[in-house]
């Protein structure tokens, strides 16, 4: 082989591999510029429906039973906080929710959303980190916060789909 053959090749495999890498950062692009234009439709390609709603179902369940350990009404707090998670999954596994999370706010119902104005949406944007990274080969998190407000992040964790795409799978709220 000669000289440049070999350097083609070294080029072509350093390509795919950068770009390998990169696939959730394009992920997350495309997710911040559907929320951004306010398209639903593109925002839930990215999104596991399914998949994020038994999830955190299942997160909030577990922290409002760990709310109630050792209350004698626990029983009844229980089948409540059923209800309520169910409805609160509803509002937060919702393309204007998921818009609202990776602006570092938490999800409102529908309502009070509407109400919040464009200055103050703003002036929150502008107090917004955000920290990504790979948690593993197929697992990526994108965590989300006030920087007031460090210990209140949200942890969007993303799952390779086939080879190169991303979806949305589990989002962790602050305990």
């Amino acid at each position: 082989m000669d000289n440049k053959l070999k350097g083609g090749l070294t080029l072509a495999a350093i390509a795919v591999i950068s770009w390998f890498y990169y696939t959730p950062y394009l992920a997350i692009q495309g997710m911040q510029n559907a929320a951004q234009e306010r398209n639903a439709t593109k925002l839930a390609s990215y999104v596991d429906f399914p998949v994020v709603k038994e999830n955190l179902k299942t997160e909030l369940n577990g922290q409002m039973l760990q709310k109630l350990q050792g209350n004698p009404f626990a029983a009844v707090g229980v089948v409540f906080a059923g209800a309520l998670v169910n409805t609160m999954v509803d509002v937060i596994v919702s393309p204007q929710g998921l818009a609202m999370m990776m602006r570092g706010e938490k999800p409102l119902p529908a309502a009070s959303a509407e109400a919040t104005d464009s200055s103050t949406q703003e002036q929150a944007n502008e107090k917004v980190e955000t920290k990504m990274g790979y948690d593993g080969l197929s697992q990526f998190t994108v965590k989300v916060y006030q920087r007031d407000k460090p210990d209140q992040a949200i942890n969007l964790v993303l799952q390779r789909h086939n080879l190169v795409s991303w979806q949305l799978t589990e989002i962790r709220l602050p305990q």
